[in-house]
């Protein structure tokens, strides 16, 4: 009698090292299965208890209700059998059907499956425990059995939340991992953290398109669940979890919590073919053994200037502020499959060399699963062969990796000069950001009031709202602006300081800067002909964007007092600027051309 191909008594522990990355990829397999069912909800349940070592809490137990198709006896009766699928089809996320089961030893020695078509009354229950199957008490999985959920789960059928009724009635699913000892982080808290970045970002998708709604719960209240949002490595989705207001760019809000909130990445169109989205066509052999063809398509995105350049960032790096942190943990290419993604990476596609500048710009390869073997998909859905292959291979055809490589190292290149420029601009007036200067003044003064008149507002207030918006119209014109909109002009107008650097008609022999209030604000010019600014300002300037501000805020804080105060001693303000002025040409005179002796 020859021997047993498997030992299944002897491989417990074999089955349990299922080759998961982590705790998220097999809590994603299990959403796959209910996106597959056509679910249009799926709450994620998380149960503690006490570890009596440690006296801490620890997740003990995790389950997963859908409302989708449900199953029938067979396909419930199989579901749990390594290796046994009724999906091999290519179509959808699913076809492997070793899912299940290993995503489920993955976490846990026990797992309990629920299943329901036609009403839960007619639920039924098939169970795996590994335990005893190395005990050689459990040597098949035993037929579906009638069997009421537990109550716990129960309570969750028909659960109402703040926007709506939920009801899983009908048909669904509910998988139940018991006895958990291999989920990392233990507890609630550190999980449900890590599940909403993992799962929003692979299923993204599914939940932008309102195709399916994932809530993760602590059952031991239920009214604190979090809804999944989109983690979108792209930044482009306007329900993205992470969102930025380009009047706060260093700042990075959630979704839902903030005002003027909107993507901080835009597509990217390459130089070349003039757009962000490239279809390139793959031929491959289908089941039938013919030829046939179906499309990769590639997309890209680029960080926009008001979250990245040197308005936003005047005096520190991007990539050190909150919206840069993140950004950071989004970096690389996202693999999507039918979808879903199923893989992250660099894929040789740019040099591992932790570049800052490679975490604003975004990039995504999708294909269906009739490429599954172009892109060497693994069979539990967690990576692709995506790689340049070495110089002494024999490939005898050329891999999807040679097909794709020239573009995308391209566009990659292009996406790096463009930011590196793009860091490096300012905005013009059109843009609302214009001077950081001019909004630290006006936070300051806005929260200050003293009960003085300053003299600025004495002018606004005597006149006419049409006179000031069309002196101010002129004097942006006067810098160049052609036909300035009304939001520039409101804009101008609102700024309490603004700094011109213009100097139109100025020479050398004037002074180095001066102040004006015309249109009701404070306008201070700095005279780039003059040698205060040629020979000291403007290189501190190229050096220094913190130097720079700090100079115009010392000017501001000046002007400021001084239009604080004119309304009582202007004639002693004159005399104090004008003496002012006078010593510092006299000195610049001096220390550029030194008195001998």
């Amino acid at each position: 009698m020859g021997a047993s191909i498997v030992d299944i008594k002897n491989m417990g522990d074999a089955l349990r090292s299922s080759g998961y990355k982590d705790i998220e990829s097999a809590v994603s397999e299990i959403i796959d299965n209910s996106v597959e069912a056509n679910a249009k909800n799926v709450f994620v349940i998380l149960k503690d208890k006490v570890n009596p070592t440690s006296g801490k809490k620890n997740i003990c137990e995790i389950a997963f209700l859908d409302d989708g198709c449900g199953m029938d006896n067979e396909i419930l009766g199989k579901c749990l059998g390594l290796g046994v699928s009724t999906r091999r089809e290519r179509k959808g996320m699913g076809r492997f059907g070793v899912g299940l089961p290993q995503a489920s030893l993955y976490a846990c020695p026990e797992v309990y499956v629920y299943s329901w078509q036609n009403g839960i009354e007619n639920a039924k229950c098939v169970y795996l425990d590994i335990n005893k199957v190395k005990e050689g008490v459990q040597k098949e999985i035993p037929d579906p059995k009638a069997e009421p959920l537990p109550k716990d789960y129960a309570d969750y059928i028909h659960f109402k939340d703040l926007y709506e009724q939920h009801d899983f009635s009908k048909n669904g699913t509910l998988v139940i991992w018991k006895n958990c000892d291999r989920v990392q982080p233990k507890t609630i808290s550190a999980l449900k953290e890590r599940l909403e970045f993992s799962i929003g970002q692979k299923f993204r998708y599914f939940i932008h398109d309102k195709k399916c709604s994932i809530k993760i719960f602590n059952n031991s209240n239920k009214d604190t669940y979090s809804t999944v949002f989109p983690n979108d490595p792209l930044f482009l989705m306007d329900d993205n979890f992470a969102l930025g207001n380009p009047d706060k760019p260093k700042e990075l809000f959630e979704r839902g919590k903030g005002e003027n909130l909107e993507p901080i990445f835009e597509p990217y169109n390459d130089k070349i073919k003039k757009c962000s989205e490239h279809i390139i066509p793959v031929k491959f052999i289908n089941k039938k053994g013919l030829q046939a063809e179906s499309n990769v398509i590639v997309r890209f995105s680029i960080v926009k200037s008001c979250f990245y350049d040197k308005t936003a960032f005047p005096t520190g790096n991007p990539g050190d502020a909150p919206i840069g942190k993140y950004a950071k943990k989004m970096e690389g290419i996202s693999i999507i499959r039918a979808g879903r993604e199923i893989d992250f990476g660099q894929f040789d596609f740019y040099d591992n060399e932790n570049k800052p500048t490679d975490r604003w710009w975004g990039c995504e390869i999708l294909f269906n699963p009739e490429l599954d073997e172009i892109f060497g998909v693994s069979n539990n859905k967690q990576h692709v062969e995506l790689r340049q292959q070495s110089d002494n291979s024999d490939y005898e055809e050329v891999s999807i990796w040679d097909l794709l490589k020239d573009m995308v190292k391209g566009t990659i290149g292009q996406m790096r000069s463009t930011n590196k420029s793009k860091q490096e601009g300012v905005r013009s007036m059109s843009e609302p950001r214009l001077n950081i200067t001019s909004t630290i003044v006006g936070n300051v003064e806005t929260d200050e009031d003293d009960g003085e008149k300053k003299e600025t507002e004495c002018i606004r207030e005597a006149t006419a709202p049409n006179v000031l918006e069309a002196k101010g119209k002129v004097f942006l014109e006067n810098l160049g602006i052609d036909s300035p909109s009304q939001e520039e002009i409101r804009q101008f107008l609102n700024s309490y300081v603004y700094f011109d650097y213009t100097s139109k008609n100025k020479s050398k022999d004037d002074a180095p800067f001066d102040c004006h209030s015309d249109c009701g604000n404070l306008i201070i010019s700095i005279n780039k002909a003059h040698k205060f600014y040629t020979e000291f300002l403007e290189r501190i300037y190229e050096k220094d964007d913190a130097a720079k501000i700090s100079f115009e805020l010392f000017l501001a804080a000046f002007y400021c007092a001084v239009d604080k105060t004119n309304s009582y001693q202007a004639e002693e303000n004159d005399k104090l600027i004008s003496r002012w002025k006078q010593r510092l040409s006299a000195y610049i005179d001096e220390q550029l051309n030194p008195t001998k002796g």
